[in-house]
């Protein structure tokens, strides 16, 4: 099972992992956050946190943030 997901502009998924029965979440635009959760609610909770804790880091360092290149998009049939 795998989901997209979407937090302050910034798309990531989260993946079950059968075999480390976790859920591994996966920024695109970010690599270097790296975080997980043992149910899909607090690997959606630590993805937010980790975001907001990495985003801050780089304001304070005065570094740029990411690009957002990847946006969700809702289709119809």
């Amino acid at each position: 099972m795998k989901t997209t997901n979407e937090y302050q502009g910034y798309v990531f998924s989260i993946e079950y992992m059968p075999d480390d029965k976790s859920y591994v979440v996966d920024f695109p635009d970010i690599p270097e956050i790296i975080t997980s959760g043992s149910t899909l609610d607090e690997a959606f909770h630590n993805a937010c946190e980790a975001l907001d804790l990495h985003l801050e880091s780089l304001k304070e360092l005065g570094l740029p943030l990411p690009r957002q290149t990847r946006k969700i998009t809702i289709v119809s049939a």
